[in-house]
């Protein structure tokens, strides 16, 4: 995946705050960011890297990773109000077509993006854009280097079956389930397992019908439930599996593998997720290796071949026993915690795509907490609106944890006081969403009145 003959020359980040997003109608195409200066103009600035999804949190961890490097970073997204658009580091921002809805379109902008951009690596942080560019990844890299994992490691990563029958064959620990056919297979796994369970698609994204979509889990309570989610499922290409509900501390190791060893470890537990069965972490904490999960983890990507970036997730049982859930071959969204913590994922994942010198990362510092604001709002209506529910929280101690977490150190997803612009766009963003929400509301109550 070398790519150092078409990287440019290194130059010093940008360091004002000029990105911004600018929209001429023609939705399809890339629009200037920076100084008015199209991503298909004929000058377009080069950028060593061009990184999809800017929306992401990801997005913008990457951005301050490689531009604090002193790395030319490009953002693409669909969204134009990414508030990655505002960072410093930001050297140009684009928008591209919904890889959801259009993903040859999506391909086509990037690829054109990256060719005028000269671009040495392309990265891909969402499961829609990454499925779009696997599709045409010979095509892809023609032009750009993509800082992706081989396809044969990626097919074993983004199947959870696959993934899980490695894992039993590796001795790593699974949770009990079966992946279900028919209706007697989910009364049979009710039988052994009994409610609650948990219905798992058996890949996370699909792409059929109108457009793309991300699958997500599902903790049935009784027979009707298990049912209709399996159905639900299943009619949307989700191959449904069942799975037993696991209740123990959620633990994620992130490795970074090439060339048979691995160069980065790092290791968190998440307090809270979105949604709350498990999903983003919303309240997580680096934590030292844990001996048992890291083995495990070292074994599954070597047995994978899967080089890169992943992070493999697991829940630990009853006994305290780490069960494997996943492996997400992708930079996840919650990375920006490792970066903090002292190991710079999104700066390595380059230099290898780049085919430059890797060089071993030092051990995260343990203790390091991190908070995403916005995600953590969500989980506190969401839980205080799924009351009785297996998976939710009582509303005092949903509360009392909310409200406890302001009393603790931690950083804040977006917010560095070296580079505030995504921060104050994030929130900013928040408020007139929440505002817009809340005008039919309001000015049906202000007709209502007059009409008395």
């Amino acid at each position: 995946m070398a790519a150092e003959a078409r990287a440019p020359s290194k130059s010093p980040a940008p360091r004002d705050n000029t990105a911004r997003a600018l929209i001429d109608g023609a939705q399809r195409y890339p629009i200037a960011a920076r100084r008015d200066r199209s991503l298909l103009g004929s000058a377009p600035r080069s950028v060593h890297a061009l990184v999809c999804d800017a929306a992401q949190r990801q997005g913008l961890v990457c951005a301050r990773s490689l531009g604090r490097a002193g790395l030319a970073v490009g953002l693409l997204e669909h969204h134009p109000n990414a508030p990655a658009f505002h960072s410093r580091w930001c050297a140009s921002a684009g928008l591209v077509p919904d890889c959801a809805s259009a993903p040859d379109e999506f391909v086509e902008i990037v690829l054109a993006s990256a060719r005028r951009q000269k671009a040495g690596v392309l990265f891909a942080l969402h499961d829609g854009s990454i499925d779009a560019l696997r599709a045409r990844r010979s095509e892809v890299e023609q032009d750009v280097a993509l800082a992706l994992a081989t396809e044969p490691a990626l097919e074993i990563a983004v199947s959870k079956t696959r993934t899980l029958a490695l894992a039993a064959e590796l001795g790593i620990g699974v949770p009990g389930g079966v992946t279900v056919r028919d209706e007697d297979d989910v009364r049979a796994a009710a039988e052994d397992f009994g409610f609650p369970l948990v219905v798992k698609p058996g890949t996370s994204w699909v792409q059929s019908g109108p457009g793309g979509r991300r699958l997500a889990c599902t903790l049935v309570v009784d027979l009707d439930e298990a049912l209709a989610a399996v159905d639900g499922l299943a009619q949307l290409g989700g191959a449904p599996i069942l799975q037993e509900w696991l209740v123990g501390s959620r633990e994620a190791v992130s490795l970074f593998r090439a060339d048979g060893r691995i160069w980065a470890r790092f290791a968190q537990v998440a307090s809270r997720m979105l949604p709350p069965l498990g999903g983003a972490s919303v309240v997580r904490e680096s934590i030292p290796l844990p001996a048992d999960v890291t083995d495990a983890a070292e074994r599954l990507v070597d047995a994978c071949d899967l080089d890169g970036y992943s992070e493999i997730e697991f829940r630990r049982d009853a006994t305290g026993r780490p069960r494997l859930m996943e492996i997400n071959p992708r930079l996840s969204a919650s990375v920006e915690i490792a970066v903090r913590a002292g190991v710079d994922f999104p700066l390595l994942l380059y230099r290898w795509a780049a085919g430059e010198k890797l060089q071993q990362s030092p051990t995260a510092r343990a203790g390091t907490r991190m908070r995403w604001l916005g995600g953590d709002i969500k989980w506190l209506k969401t839980t205080l609106a799924s009351q009785g529910r297996p998976e939710a929280d009582g509303t005092l101690r949903a509360i009392g944890s909310f409200c406890s977490a302001f009393l603790r150190p931690a950083s804040y997803d977006y917010l560095d006081r070296h580079d505030l612009g995504p921060a104050f766009a994030a929130t900013s963003s928040w408020m007139l969403r929440r505002a817009h929400a809340a005008a039919p509301t309001r000015l049906l109550d202000l007709s209502t009145e007059r009409s008395l």
